[in-house]
């Protein structure tokens, strides 16, 4: 099977620095003779990025296949790893493009630790933003001032300015959602259940019993349930679920794994366990998926 492909912060015309901001217009052209693949199927990031739509017609937009809608004045935010294709954008839309380093995303994130545990947290929030009109401005400045900051000949300098900003664009981001958000915001159950994404992303792999995590958070299976019917109005054992699925399609997607090899990695004894089980939860074959567009 084809190997769907993954880009780095530095291919294409990308420079290799921590941020970059592009115009729709300049990416459509560059766009228009992809070096390594078809940037309006679906490919896997090795960074994160921000979509800022500021006109055009309103479409969709796929991330970790499933189909977001947006419309000019939303923001859309797709992180390092997460299989997105740009389906009519930028074709049809105008806007500006930033994307930026994991690193430097995590050396945000030592002092504002809040931002990892949520801004790209798709399991809590929408990844398009949908933002007031004045708010959308405010940002859209914000984000022409990094660009005019990183294109300063001063390089040594105005590149540690466009950072400090574009620190106050996440913070902005995140604060504007947090509180169009007080459903999560004020959860009770937050913490834990963010302690419990983080153990099913470390234990994924082995691990698949809600007992196991109920007992490496010190709490019964049933309260594990009431955080996540609490977070994401799911029980816990449909949420393991859920990010197994996400698991095996990203595999069947973005490598050379075979469905018995996939099954395998994801800590299934059989193949035949694993394709029952993916075919129970998506009614298709693992190889059906596999060769799907």
């Amino acid at each position: 099977m084809k190997k769907l492909p993954e880009i780095k912060f530095e291919d294409g015309q990308i420079n290799p620095r921590t941020i970059e901001v592009i115009p729709f217009e300049v990416l459509e052209n560059k766009l228009k003779h992809p070096i390594n693949h078809d940037p309006y199927q679906v490919h896997r990031i090795k960074f994160n990025a921000i979509f800022l739509i500021s006109g055009g017609k309103d479409g969709t937009h796929v991330i970790d296949f499933e189909e977001y809608s947006y419309t000019a004045g939303d923001i859309i935010l797709v992180s390092k790893e997460q299989i997105h294709a740009f389906a009519d954008l930028p074709q049809a839309n105008d806007g500006i493009s930033v994307m930026f380093t994991e690193d430097f995303f995590l050396e945000v994130g030592a002092t504002h630790p809040f931002l990892i545990n949520h801004l790209y947290n798709n399991q809590l929030y929408d990844p398009v933003l949908h933002l007031e009109e004045e708010k959308f401005k405010e940002l859209h400045a914000l984000i022409l001032k990094i660009n005019r900051e990183l294109s300063h000949k001063d390089k040594s300098v105005r590149t540690e300015i466009a950072k400090s900003y574009f620190k106050v664009l996440l913070l902005e981001l995140y604060d504007w959602r947090e509180n169009k958000n007080g459903r999560i915001t004020h959860n009770p159950y937050l913490k834990d259940f963010i302690n419990f994404q983080q153990l099913l992303n470390k234990h994924i792999h082995e691990e698949k019993k809600v007992k196991f995590y109920a007992e490496q958070l010190n709490i019964t299976t049933r309260q594990l349930n009431v955080i996540t019917q609490s977070a994401v109005n799911v029980s816990a054992k449909d949420f393991i679920i859920n990010m197994v699925i996400l698991e095996a399609k990203k595999y069947l997607k973005c490598s050379h794994l075979s469905s018995k090899e996939v099954g395998y990695q994801l800590g299934f004894d059989e193949p035949t366990n694993f394709t029952k089980f993916f075919k129970k939860h998506t009614q298709l074959l693992p190889s059906e998926f596999a060769q799907s567009i």
